[in-house]
């Protein structure tokens, strides 16, 4: 089954998906001083949607079935991941962290680990706006 299907680029919604992305960030900050896993969520989020915002800039956009956010950091690592590959490896270690905060009580997040996630996600919204920067421009 195709995890990708065609969706219209629409620049104001990509343009939403970025600001959200960046609200995602400055929402995680303020959390870091008193809830380290909700920071890293956060973090995690913002990723996500800046991951949205690229995939969108392209066209497209993931199905709504599990694994859709495997799809989404597979999609990044295709179009930004040579220059950006250990950005996308921390990428899928917090979708691993994540998952296991939430489903499983066993991932204990440090404050360490929750500013690494807040400071690799701020430099992936950065990558992803220059990425999406010139597929507007077309060049």
């Amino acid at each position: 089954m195709k995890k990708l299907h065609p969706h219209k680029v629409d620049w104001a919604q990509i343009d939403r998906f970025l600001a959200s992305s960046e609200k995602k960030l400055v929402s995680a900050r303020k959390i870091l001083v008193f809830d380290e896993e909700a920071c890293l969520e956060q973090a995690y989020a913002a990723m996500l949607k800046a991951a949205l915002g690229l995939m969108f800039s392209h066209g497209l956009r993931p199905r709504s079935q599990p694994g859709h956010h495997i799809a989404l950091i597979d999609f990044a690592r295709a179009r930004i991941g040579n220059r950006h590959a250990g950005l996308i490896t921390v990428f899928d270690r917090l979708r691993r962290k994540r998952n296991l905060a939430l489903y499983d009580d066993s991932g204990f997040i440090s404050h360490h680990d929750a500013e690494q996630a807040l400071e690799s996600a701020h430099v992936f919204l950065a990558a992803v706006r220059e990425s999406v920067k010139h597929i507007r421009s077309g060049k």
